[in-house]
């Protein structure tokens, strides 16, 4: 049966043959979305299974184009009632899904496999599998936000070699490539062969031969090729022959300059030369011979030899167009061009094409400020730590400003605790009294020194009631009411009660008495107890000199109350970015004790990606 349209359920499951279809017609653009188109009388039964998003099976003659699915259906009434069905390819079955929020793979051991295939993976209903890729790219991919068909289509972007994507229905399981395009012609045009009009159009205002390239970010902060490209912001060629010809090309998709300065390459590639298109109204011989002609396909090569123009050219077809299967199958228009036709509007269309970047989030410039003030000295340095995610895309400045102050006390005094205490041996002696005692002596009372020397007081007690002292050491003082002060070193006293050693002597004539008392010592026990802080703000000495380290690392001497960029003393990573993810030190140690009071200051621009909403 040709031409016959078969319909399924959403599940494969077949419903019907739609023999009473007319008016079929596809365009199979190269790369982009494929569509169909069919009639129904609007009183065929058959009307009941044409719901959306039911698949239908196009033919040309005998030969399948497509699976297609059902969208629109518009139904007009005239003499007789028709209802038109427009249909999608059944890749748009990857527009359903989405990459919610943010995605990112690629680079290093990452290839362009495992980035299709993280795509696909994110299917809710598993329709596609990768079956075959020509491509083994390192490129860096970020999504946010966005459906799987777009983000498939980003992925080959950058190449700087022309592709094609082809696919497999056949199954329940359908099966996309990712392939080379070809390079030798498969058919050819010409005319009173298969041509019946041909028309050239050559466009020069297209021309780019220098092309500036621009990714993620705004203003200064916008991510550029110069880190990749010998410091120079912009991509040339073919100025000799068409003179310099600049435009810009902004494509925020982009983060990694590498990835960003690819793709730009393989735009300035096809926008180096005019656009140059053939649009070929032909007879398809294919249809007539399969065995002896080549069927017309997107991204197949055909030369077209125009005699008369003097044409002969080697160009991918970009475009077949059938407009109706059934009425006028040898019919075909296709659309032979010398680059892709996404490359042929203005740059700025490239980047609403299927709907990338419409969601991209951004990010904007900030100012952040570290501040920091203590004391330090030559074995405690002042440290300074400020943390960088990897949310951070850029920093412009990071300024370091420092000044010295006095070193900073609070207070003088300290609590201090009671305890016991033995007193120095006091050394034993023997002694004579001043003079012959009277009669009535009834006691002699001696007092050893407490703490100090070996000398001691010796009291005699007359029943005349009065004393005599022999002075010895220091520290001692009597007190009226018969105690004995202690005062030890450290600017505070304390008390000892008094005592003494007792001789009775008996009440005779007046004599002399020898005292003697042997080494001995006394044990005092302070009670618990506290002195009171004395407040205040002390400053000692201030420091005329630091040595400062950034991230380990010395950098040159500096000056107080100077602005000092540390950004190029920052720790990098191995492609010489900033470290992110981490914490980097600042170290300022002064020459002597002093008060450090610093400063960091950070310009940066951050992206708008991060954890929860919290």
């Amino acid at each position: 049966m040709e031409n016959i349209i078969r319909v399924y359920d959403q599940n494969m499951k077949k419903l019907a043959y739609l023999q009473n279809a007319f008016n079929i017609s596809y365009d199979l653009t190269l790369n982009e979305l494929w569509f169909a188109k069919f009639t129904l009388p609007a009183d065929d039964p058959k009307n009941i299974y044409c719901q959306p998003f039911n698949y239908v099976e196009i033919y040309d003659g005998k030969d399948r184009i497509e699976l297609f699915r059902i969208m629109s259906s518009e139904l007009t009434r005239a003499e007789q009632g028709t209802i038109i069905y427009q249909c999608e390819h059944v890749l748009a079955t990857l527009l359903d899904d989405v990459m919610y929020q943010y995605h990112q793979i690629g680079g290093g051991s990452i290839g362009t496999v495992q980035a299709l295939r993280y795509i696909l993976d994110r299917q809710l209903t598993p329709h596609w599998q990768l079956q075959q890729c020509d491509f083994d790219r390192r490129f860096e991919y970020k999504w946010e936000n966005e459906n799987l068909l777009a983000a498939l289509f980003s992925v080959p972007k950058p190449f700087d070699e022309k592709y094609r994507w082809e696919f497999d229905t056949t199954g329940t399981i359908w099966r996309i490539s990712l392939k080379r395009l070809p390079t030798k012609f498969r058919a050819d045009i010409m005319y009173r062969k298969n041509m019946l009009r041909i028309q050239k159009e050559v466009d020069p205002t297209t021309i780019v031969t220098r092309l500036y390239c621009l990714g993620y970010g705004e203003g200064d902060n916008q991510l550029d090729i110069r880190s990749v490209n010998g410091g120079i912001p912009y991509l040339e060629a073919n100025t000799t022959t068409w003179g310099i010809k600049s435009s810009i090309l902004v494509d925020r998709r982009f983060e990694s300059p590498e990835t960003l300065k690819a793709y730009g390459q393989t735009v300035l590639n096809e926008l180096k030369n005019p656009y140059k298109t053939y649009s070929v109204q032909a007879i398809d011989l294919y249809r007539k011979s399969p065995e002896k002609y080549e069927r017309f396909f997107p991204g197949d090569i055909v030369r077209i030899v125009d005699k008369e123009d003097g044409i002969t050219e080697d160009l991918p077809i970009v475009k077949v167009s059938k407009s109706d299967v059934t009425g006028n199958p040898g019919a075909v228009s296709i659309e032979i061009a010398n680059k892709s036709r996404d490359i042929t509007g203005s740059i700025s269309a490239l980047q609403e094409r299927a709907r990338i970047n419409d969601t991209y989030a951004q990010g904007a410039t900030n100012q952040m400020i570290v501040p920091y003030a203590d004391n330090a000295d030559p074995s405690n340095p002042a440290t300074l730590r400020f943390y960088i995610p990897d949310t951070l895309v850029r920093i412009n400045k990071c300024i370091l400003n420092y000044r010295l102050e006095p070193f900073r006390a609070y207070s003088k005094a300290i609590g201090g605790g009671g305890g016991a205490m033995t007193t120095t041996e006091a050394g034993g002696a023997s002694v004579a009294t001043s003079r012959s005692a009277p009669a009535g002596l009834t006691q002699i009372r001696i007092y050893p020194q407490v703490s100090y020397g070996t000398g001691f007081a010796l009291e005699t007690s007359y029943q005349s009631d009065h004393n005599h002292g022999i002075p010895g050491g220091t520290g001692l003082a009597t007190t009226t009411e018969g105690a004995v002060w202690f005062t030890p070193s450290g600017g505070h006293s304390h008390m000892m009660p008094r005592h003494g050693h007792e001789v009775m002597v008996s009440g005779e004539d007046s004599h002399n008495h020898q005292v003697n008392l042997p080494n001995h010592e006394h044990t005092i026990v302070l009670p618990s107890h506290s002195h009171a802080l004395e407040f205040g703000i002390y400053q000692g000495e201030t420091a005329d000199s630091v040595s400062i380290k950034v991230d380990g690392k010395a950098i040159p001497q500096t000056k107080p109350d100077e602005d000092i960029d540390i950004i190029k003393h920052l720790s990098v990573d191995s492609a010489g970015k900033i470290q992110r993810n981490t914490w980097h030190e600042i170290e300022i140690t002064p020459g002597a004790m002093s008060r450090i009071v610093a400063n960091i200051y950070l310009q940066i621009f951050t992206n708008s990606r991060g954890g929860e909403d919290l």
